[in-house]
């Protein structure tokens, strides 16, 4: 007996492995990692006397192509070796929010282009009047000021460079009037799920865009008989930016749900983007700090499911109530016949003496089921008594 269960565990288990993976989405073969040692800039020391490195980090983004970048979040660690994937600045609303200045967001991305080393020293001294600027004060300027407009961390003014100071409270000054979106990203595609219930048209559309002037290739997974077409209906296996796509399913898959994968290479990848740990793994966010290319994709969903049928409610045939005849003051009621004789409720000799069930047709059910369960279990044992025998 031990041996048959085992094989159903088994079967259970591949089965359900089986399904895990059919259903898993396809993990993108795209990412960045920090892939060298960061220049090191000036140690701050912040309003609440605590001291902190700064540095600025180089990340790879494409095969041969890195941009450099700074960290996010004054408290959090950076995994070395962590896969790092281009994000939305709306994915973190308390960065996009905009209350009586410019959202952080865009004040950030205001900090980075208008600093080391999107802008090299020299530009950067004679912008901000810091004849003697160093690369590691303009390092530990810009990071002070990235983390003052996205975690409100302010300086010591007694206990830093006057250089980064200076530098510091321009880049936070100025950011205050930024304007633009900071929420785009490379390669986008909305919206990122489109939903239809027993649709006679192709799903859609889907709008890609990207400011890459190449094409981005095209892929489904996960539904069977279905092509992706433009908007004349022809079958398109790239898209440009601003391209609609579209899902044509065959009649015969009555439902399904299918990914969408879009796909680039060297696409432009400007300053101010923002990438956090792939499959939200938990890492330094990271914000780029100059131009560059990257290898780009994202995805988007399609879902679609067969028509419910609405039954409609069984017609049920109004009850008459029978009129009530008044009864005229003073008169008794009379007698009911033997007809009109109304029966009384029958006493409990007809229950159990134990105050339990009625002895029913429900209760009699109860029983054939019992019964038939226990020959049942009787044959088992005697078909496995006989294999053991054997």
């Amino acid at each position: 007996m031990s041996g048959i269960l085992r094989r159903c565990v088994a079967l259970l288990t591949a089965s359900a492995l089986i399904g895990s993976l059919a259903s898993a989405p396809a993990a993108a073969d795209d990412f960045s990692r920090v892939d060298r040692d960061p220049v090191a800039g000036s140690s701050l020391v912040l309003s609440d006397g605590d001291e902190t490195d700064t540095a600025l980090f180089s990340l790879r983004v494409a095969d041969e192509d890195s941009v450099r970048a700074y960290a996010l979040d004054v408290d959090e660690e950076l995994r070395p070796r962590t896969a790092y994937v281009e994000s939305a600045w709306a994915d973190r609303p308390e960065w996009t929010r905009a209350g009586s200045t410019a959202a952080p967001a865009d004040r950030a991305n205001w900090i980075v282009t208008n600093s080391y080393p999107n802008l090299d020293l020299a530009d950067l001294a004679t912008a901000f009047d810091a004849a003697d600027l160093e690369e590691a004060h303009a390092i530990a300027a810009t990071q002070a000021a990235l983390w003052n407009v996205l975690e409100g961390v302010e300086l010591d003014p007694d206990n830093n460079n006057e250089d980064v100071l200076a530098l510091y409270g321009r880049l936070v000054e100025g950011s205050a009037d930024a304007e633009g979106d900071a929420t785009a990203r490379s390669l986008e595609v909305s919206p990122a799920q489109v939903e239809a219930v027993a649709p006679e048209e192709p799903l859609g559309p889907l709008t890609v865009s990207t400011p890459s002037e190449a094409p981005m290739r095209l892929s489904v997974n996960g539904a069977p008989a279905s092509w992706l077409v433009d908007e004349e209906g022809r079958e398109v296996s790239e898209a440009f930016d601003g391209d609609q796509v579209f899902l044509d399913v065959d009649p015969s898959v009555p439902a399904g749900v299918a990914t969408l994968h879009v796909r680039g290479d060297r696409v432009p990848l400007e300053e101010g983007r923002l990438f956090t740990g792939r499959e939200g793994v938990r890492t330094q966010p990271l914000i780029t700090a100059e131009a560059g290319s990257a290898t780009s994709s994202t995805t988007a969903t399609f879902t679609w499911r067969r028509e419910e049928a609405v039954e409609a409610p069984e017609a049920t045939e109004p009850e008459t109530a029978e009129p009530e005849v008044p009864e005229a003051r003073g008169q008794s009621s009379p007698e009911p016949t033997v007809e009109e004789e109304v029966t009384t409720p029958e006493t409990d000799d007809h229950n159990n003496s134990e105050g339990g069930l009625a002895f029913t047709g429900t209760w009699l059910s109860g029983l054939l089921v019992i019964a038939g369960a226990l020959v049942v279990s009787g044959l088992l044992i005697l078909v496995l008594g006989r294999k053991r025998r054997d």
